[in-house]
């Protein structure tokens, strides 16, 4: 790698075109205080420049004052195209601020890569990188501060931290106090960056150093990495202090397309630092994204950020985890893509969990310049980064939320409008610079009010110029909740439902105190069927979460019939059988709703004789019971019977009488298979005179009907003595 590329990485380029100041600007150079409010409701602009790009934006909150948040940045205010350091003040918790400049220390040409931080004694330090040119082709650098001790309201002129060396271009630094109370070193600061030199080896080597006088002084650089010639290099280095006055100094050292995160602790203030562990290779994303998205040409350095741990308003299942995020070329399918990705350690940086996703973006989206905080007070981590998912050439910011330490993440967009970092001309067109990083930190809660974070980024959307934007974003800490599983029981005895206890849910919670509610609450009576239990946790911190079970009630108990006792009616008038209304039977049900039928149903035509009726009830879940009564027709209707008219014969030959022969009577029945019975019966022999022939027709159920007729024999003495007759003749 050669001299050259290095510094196309490490120092902020000039603008193409030295914008004009305009009296406004002059008055910002003078650092007139300008005062901006939010511009809408969920983002808003903190810079105030107009026409003068703003970018590399850091933020940070006073642990003691919530109302108390600085931020900074790159403002191309210099005559010459070089940035100062913009600062931007509000003490109204981000409602409103004010903008003032901080001069280039005397020597130098710009100052660059602002990182800002505060103290628990409200003192506040800027750090960056003053730039001053030793030759039309090579720059040195040196790393200085500027020192707040009233809560931000003036700063001092720049101290020099790493010396002016000609052979020296220091770059790239971060800043962090150690702000937990408890640790033995609290107050200390911390500040490591990578020292590039102008020679022919063209080293590069990550070094720190402290002060322990809140940034007035600092002790001399402690080598973290070996000073490296060439290519590959270190460079993007990180420092965060651990809730015990750990420090980690994190890198990234490989070389343009291969690399591998790596990091260091100390235990003892930062003199001297255990073995370099290896956290992941890292494939890195290009150092512009113009093969994914032609329009763009802007740089997209791979830097290494961490967060630690350290919940002190009440914990976390993690507390101390270390975190380290970054950005990497990511395959899948066989196309690379642009991804954040993140892992974690539980034993001071030793050992690393696997790389998981942060983003969810599709796989063909670019995904960059991450930035992790992790909450002072709950432990719950937070990274902002860009993405295009929202519109291929066009920017946006998104908040990736984690509650359950880095194993899952809720991506939520925060800008409201996408940007096009193309339209500030001021680095080209297509523009080559946005800044290399965005920002983001915690603002402290006042319980019970919910966590705030608040963030910012170089964004164009105001007069197509760069601009530094920001979003507070409302962080609930939501506490977890696991219901009980489903339940399924048989209703109570003659109820139409049954009481049913249930565990309570599972539920944790960052905060210190969680109440669990269920509704309906265990031990109720609950109905027959299906009944959803919603349970709530809700947390000190006004954090809340839901989840839901079933319930589900069966109704195994049969309902009750009673029928009518049974029934004995006579026939209808000429038929066989009679129409029978009966009454209903009576049902009871623990539940309401049953229905019942009979069969044959009240009202039928029921045949002469014994039916029974068979009567069902059935209840809404399908329970059955039955009872039975007889209903009995009884045939009272006799028969009708009609007999032959009356028969006058003679006597037959030589016959005191006659043998007579005579049809049947006629009969009918409203029941069949009614029959007759003569008496005499056809055929019988009758004597001479009248003999009355009495019929009687009985139907089956006995009824009987009688008529008669007369049979009347006539004697002829010629017939009965016939010889005689024949001989008076």
């Amino acid at each position: 790698m050669s001299e050259e590329r290095i510094k196309r990485i490490t120092s902020s380029p000039p603008m193409h075109q030295i914008i004009e100041q305009s009296e406004e600007h002059k008055e910002n150079e003078e650092n007139t205080s300008i005062s901006i409010l939010q511009v809408d409701s969920t983002d808003f602009r903190i810079s105030t420049l107009n026409g003068q790009p703003e970018n590399e934006p850091t933020v940070g909150v006073n642990p003691n004052n919530s109302s108390s948040i600085i931020a900074a940045s790159h403002a191309y205010t210099l005559a010459n195209g070089f940035p100062q350091f913009g600062v931007y003040r509000s003490t109204n918790g981000g409602a409103s601020f004010t903008t003032s400049f901080l001069p280039v220390p005397a020597g130098f040409r710009n100052t660059s890569d602002p990182i800002i931080d505060a103290d628990l004694n409200n003192r506040w330090l800027l750090a960056g990188i003053a730039v001053q040119p030793v030759s039309e082709t090579v720059n040195r650098a040196s790393i200085i501060v500027y020192r707040s001790v009233d809560d931000g309201a003036t700063f001092s002129a720049a101290i020099n931290v790493s010396g002016i060396d000609n052979n020296f271009f220091d770059d790239k630094e971060y800043l962090a106090f150690d702000k937990t109370p408890g640790s033995p070193f609290v107050g200390n600061a911390y500040i490591s960056y990578t020292r590039f030199t102008n020679d022919a080896a063209a080293t590069s080597q990550i070094l720190l150093q402290r002060s322990e006088d809140g940034g007035s002084t600092w002790m001399a650089p402690v080598p973290i990495s070996a000073a490296i010639g060439g290519a590959p290099f270190v460079q993007g280095s990180n420092v965060q202090v651990g809730p015990n006055g750990e420090v980690y100094v994190a890198w990234i050292e490989g070389d343009f397309t291969n690399a591998t995160f790596r990091i260091r602790r100390s235990d003892d203030e930062g003199v001297n630092f255990g073995p370099t562990f290896d956290v992941s290779p890292i494939v890195r994303v290009p150092f512009t994204l113009t093969a994914k998205v032609p329009v763009w040409a802007f740089r997209v350095p791979t830097f290494a950020f961490l967060g630690v741990d350290t919940s002190e308003c009440f914990g976390s299942e993690n507390f101390a985890r270390v975190y380290a995020v970054w950005q990497a070329y990511v395959t899948t399918n066989g196309t690379p893509n642009a991804h954040i990705l993140l892992s974690f350690s539980d034993d001071g940086g030793e050992n690393w969990s696997p790389p998981t996703s942060v983003d969810n973006s599709p796989e063909d989206t670019q995904n960059f310049f991450p930035f992790i905080s992790v909450s002072p007070c709950s432990g719950t981590v937070t990274i902002i980064y860009y993405t295009n998912r929202e519109s291929t050439t066009l920017l946006d910011v998104f908040l990736a939320v984690s509650t359950d330490g880095g194993a899952s993440f809720t991506n939520t967009r925060i800008t409201d409008v996408s940007f096009n970092p193309n339209a500030d001309l001021s680095f080209g067109n297509p523009s080559t610079f946005i800044g290399d990083y965005i920002y983001s930190a915690f603002i402290p809660p006042a319980l019970p009010e919910p966590e705030k974070l608040i963030s910012v980024w170089t964004d164009t959307r105001s007069n197509n110029s760069q601009d530094i934007f920001g979003n507070i974003s409302d962080l609930d800490r939501i506490p977890t909740i696991v219901c009980p599983d489903n339940i399924i029981q048989d209703n109570d005895p003659g109820v139409c439902g049954a009481i049913v206890n249930y565990s309570s849910p599972t539920v944790s919670t960052s905060c210190p105190e969680v109440v669990a509610s269920c509704s309906p609450a265990s031990g109720t009576l609950f109905p027959v069927g299906e009944t959803i239990v919603t349970c709530t946790a809700t947390d000190s911190c006004g954090g809340s979460a839901e989840c839901s079970f079933t319930i589900t009630v069966n109704d195994v108990e049969p309902p009750t019939i009673i029928c009518s006792g049974n029934i004995t009616q006579d026939n209808d008038p000429g038929v066989s059988g009679a129409v029978v209304n009966f009454p209903p039977p009576t049902i009871n049900d623990n539940c309401p709703g049953a229905t019942f039928v009979c069969t044959p149903a009240s009202g039928s035509l029921f045949p002469i004789g014994t039916t029974l009726v068979t009567c069902i009830a059935t209840d809404t879940s399908g329970n059955t019971a039955e009872c039975s009564f007889t209903v009995t027709v009884n045939n009272v209707e006799p028969p009708v019977i009609d007999c032959p008219e009356d028969i006058t014969v003679l006597n037959d030959p030589g016959t005191n009488g006659a043998i007579v022969n005579f049809p049947d009577p006629i009969v009918s029945d409203n029941f069949p298979n009614v029959t007759s019975v003569c008496t005499p019966p056809s055929g019988s022999f009758f004597p001479p005179g009248n003999t009355t022939v009495i019929c009687t027709a009985t139907d089956a159920a006995g009824n009987t009907s009688t008529c008669s007729f007369n049979v009347k024999v006539i004697v002829d003495p010629c017939r009965f003595f016939s010889g005689r007759c024949s001989r008076r003749r």
